[in-house]
């Protein structure tokens, strides 16, 4: 759902839909903050430090690879690549 920032001022009971669905508030005609249920939060901060963990495990994995040739590269290069900008 979406709403502008004003209908949000005006209408406060739009906040009620919060639980079913997220809210995104625009102001000026440009994403401005979305309002999320408590227990979906909970669960997208869940979701992330999974994502974090499973992340760890594969490099943890990798480097106790050494430094065994990775697709003609080896850990060290891999991890600066990943880091260059």
């Amino acid at each position: 759902m979406t709403i502008t920032a004003t209908q949000l001022k005006q209408q406060t009971y739009l906040l009620d839909s919060a639980i079913k669905e997220d809210i995104q508030v625009t102001k000026r005609d440009r994403p401005f903050v979305v309002i999320v249920d408590a227990q979906r939060y909970e669960e997208l901060l869940k979701n992330q430090k999974e994502d974090k963990q499973n992340t760890k495990t594969k490099l943890k994995a990798l480097e106790a690879m050494g430094s065994y040739a990775l697709g003609g590269s080896d850990i060290e290069d891999i991890k600066a690549s990943m880091y260059d900008d």
